[in-house]
């Protein structure tokens, strides 16, 4: 046992160090050569690599592969000679490209089998021209209007339950998750630049999207993402600027495998509040068309969010053991059924929120519910944990008929909490309404009638402690399952369960495989720390939530050959926490229901394309959890060779609409959206006009966006997705993409 530990141990820190070295040699110029044709990628069909057939469209994928495709399963899909083959409403296809043979891109899952899901690199025109993150993977979607600022899905199965440190989970499509990181293995150097503009020099919109990855030799195999976000905004403090960088490894052998990232993000956001005066945005009429005109609530507050993660993932199995298949025909396998696992986690992220000052705007009232006047604000929030998960994994065992897969452990979250408040405070005035005791250890600083600097400290520590496992069958040809479950026993956590679970029932025809999936959730979770507890120098609260019961449901029927998905989902709250009109959560002890049916379909007419996603929701209380009866994304295009064989084209439009709502406002102190009841928002269509080309290895999107603002006299001003934030207004938009290989 202490050879096998010591043994896991020096494998970890080598590849690690792997990583830097190679990496450094990457950026000093210096060339590591190796045979090529050493390297074995895995077959589609290899029954290590187990492909789940259910992958959501609204999964949120990071950032960095939102030009490589999306995890698909390896069955046979009908040929089909454009780019609609590659991900169709069930995401189901086979690759084109000639890079399949040569790159192996896959993810690793996390929660099971911890086997590997196949990513397509996708080098063709679909959906080329929409290369925005939020767009890309929700279709319709709240948000601010500008490029890196918060958002919320608008589709409710869409929406994740509070995260831990929720002040991440608005801006969490543009940041680099270490979980969910894409890995490679290649016979050769492989780089993609991903390229868009948009808007004027002084307005301008930048996404930059970067990956390289090669092979150090057979086993190991290195990378490098940085993305880049920035956009100005035509409102007035609308900035963003976002960016992460993500170092990732993989090492895969006999008995031993190693995958590893380092990861940097960075969200800079200003923060103006949204409109101060809807009735000027709506009487606008001439030529009074500048946004940057307009009055916004506040003209200095901005927020700084930072995040930096190591993940580690290995295992090491015992030397493989021939198991006898046929003893007729003497056919053996080679298979070591037993692994050891171990997951490490560390985390840390800082949250910094600056206003300048309260009343940014002579005689306008103050755009949040404050605790004093005429204050500066500086309030700052810390969290950080070190995760260790230990497992034993017993897999399927490959090409038997009836399998099944076990895994066990225990998961130890380290956690801390942190909240610093340094305001700069001069004239100020107690709110009789606010006690000073903020009643968790702390006084608010509430000071009255003398200048003073008030530094306001809160620190919470906790280690949760839990039992995990799972059951799982992933490589049956007609039937998969997986099971997998969560008990938290010590800590802030304890008595949280976990439990979910998948059936994939397939069935086969001449034009390939068609599946039907079932599958469900229950969670049973105390608040997170954050939910009971925060203070700031704008707003806080303190409370004492019971535990959360969430069941949700859902079905899913997928036509890979029809390009047809069909699902509904069913979801039922008890003591569900929202956060109120007053931009602070709250409990309700109703049982709530929520429902969403969907139609993913895309029709192929001669050089003629149609996609459609249409989505229907109820909710059993509006005034808690407001939806949109009806959502829904729709495109048109026409495509066709400009060059025979040579040069691709793509010229179309995009629509979204909504039907009409009580969308959510937003804080800009917290980050979070909230209630609000003043402004129905949606019957709106939004609409775009495309040009894609595709040369060799290049792509190229020509786009319009916001043609709203030039129909204004014929569909009026309403081009508003979340309260008191109206979307940019009309601009032209440019996106390349290149990919370099040998």
């Amino acid at each position: 046992m202490k050879n096998i530990f010591s043994f896991f141990i020096k494998r970890s820190f080598v590849n690690v160090f792997a990583l830097f070295v190679v990496c450094s040699g990457i950026v000093s110029g210096q060339e590591r050569r190796f045979d090529p044709s050493n390297i074995v990628l895995p077959e589609w069909n290899d029954s290590l690599l187990h492909i789940l057939p259910d992958y959501q469209t609204d999964t949120v994928l990071s950032p960095s592969l939102l030009f490589s495709g999306d995890m698909i399963p390896s069955d046979s899909i009908p040929e089909l000679p454009d780019s609609l083959r590659h991900r169709l409403v069930v995401r189901l296809a086979d690759p084109l490209d000639s890079l399949t043979n040569r790159i192996f891109a896959y993810n690793v899952l996390s929660r099971n089998s911890y086997s590997r899901m196949q990513v397509v690199i996708d080098t063709t025109l679909y959906r080329f021209d929409t290369n925005t993150p939020v767009m890309r993977n929700y279709y319709t979607v709240s948000h601010l209007g500008n490029l890196g600022l918060s958002y919320i899905p608008i589709n409710f199965n869409a929406r994740k339950r509070p995260s831990d440190y929720l002040f991440l989970d608005n801006v969490a499509i543009y940041l680099h998750d270490p979980e969910e990181t894409t890995y490679y293995q290649t016979q050769f150097p492989y780089t993609r630049i991903n390229f868009s503009s948009a808007g004027p020099k002084r307005l301008a919109e930048v996404t930059l999207n970067l990956l390289h990855t090669q092979n150090v030799n057979k086993n190991l195999n290195v990378g490098l993402y940085y993305d880049i976000y920035t956009s100005t905004g035509q409102y007035v403090n609308q900035n963003a600027s976002n960016n992460a960088i993500s170092l990732f490894s993989a090492y895969r052998g006999n008995q031993y495998e190693m995958y590893s990232n380092f990861n940097w993000n960075n969200v800079r956001m200003r923060e103006n509040g949204g409109l101060d005066d809807l009735e000027d945005f709506f009487s606008r009429t001439g030529e009074d068309t500048d946004p940057s005109n307009l009055a916004v609530r506040s003209i200095t507050g901005r927020t700084i969010m930072l995040n930096r993660s190591f993940y580690l993932l290995h295992s090491f199995s015992p030397p493989k053991i021939s198991f006898i298949r046929n003893r007729a025909e003497n056919d053996t396998i080679d298979a070591s059924r037993f692994a050891l696992v171990h997951t490490l986690k560390y985390e840390w992220n800082t949250r910094e929120y600056i206003d300048n000052a309260i009343y940014p705007l002579q005689g306008q009232e103050p755009y949040f519910w404050g605790t004093a006047e005429n204050t500066n604000t500086y309030d700052s929030l810390y969290f950080r944990r070190f995760l260790n998960r230990f497992e034993i994994l017993l897999r399927e065992q490959p090409r038997h008929r009836f399998t099944a897969g076990l895994s066990g452990g225990v998961l130890i979250e380290m956690d801390r909490y942190n909240t610093h408040i340094i305001p700069r405070i001069s004239e100020v005035n107690i709110d009789p309404h606010v006690p000073q005791n903020s009643g968790w250890g702390g006084v608010l600083p509430l000071i009255s009638g003398f200048e003073r600097t008030v530094d306001y400290r809160e620190t919470r520590e906790y280690v949760n402690t839990a039992l995990t496992g799972s059951f799982f069958n992933q490589t049956g040809r007609y039937l998969n399952w997986d099971i997998n479950g969560r008990l938290y026993f010590t800590g802030h956590k304890t008595g949280d369960v976990n439990i979910d679970g998948n059936v994939r029932i397939h069935y086969f025809t001449e034009n390939g495989r068609n599946t039907l999936l079932l599958g469900g959730s229950i969670d049973n979770v105390n608040p997170g720390y954050f939910l009971n507890n925060y203070a700031s120098n704008l707003i806080y609260w303190d409370n004492n939530f019971d535990l959360s019961q969430e069941v949700r449901l859902r079905g899913e029927f997928m036509m890979p050959a029809h390009n047809l998905k069909l699902g509904a989902y069913i979801s039922q709250l008890n003591n569900y926490i929202y956060f109120n009109k007053d931009a602070k959560p709250e409990q309700t002890s109703e049982l709530l229901m929520t429902g969403t049916a969907y139609v993913e379909k895309d029709i192929r007419l001669w050089h003629l394309g149609f996609r459609f996603r249409l989505y229907g929701q109820y909710s059993s209380n509006e005034e808690i959890i407001p939806l949109p009866a009806f959502a829904g994304y729709q495109s048109t295009y026409f495509e066709g060779w400009l060059v025979k064989n040579v040069l691709n084209m793509q010229l179309g439009w995009n629509i979204v609409y909504t039907s009409k709502y009580y969308a959510y406002a937003y804080m800009p102190a917290t980050g979070m959206f909230h209630l609000q009841d003043e402004q129905l928002i949606g019957s709106y269509p939004f609409f775009d006009f495309f040009l894609n080309l595709q040369l060799n290895r290049a792509r190229v999107s020509i786009k319009t966006e916001g043609l709203n603002a030039v129909l204004y006299n014929t569909i009026g001003r309403n081009n508003f997705t979340a309260y008191r934030y109206p979307t940019n207004e009309f601009r032209m938009k440019f996106g390349v993409s290149w990919a370099f290989y040998n």
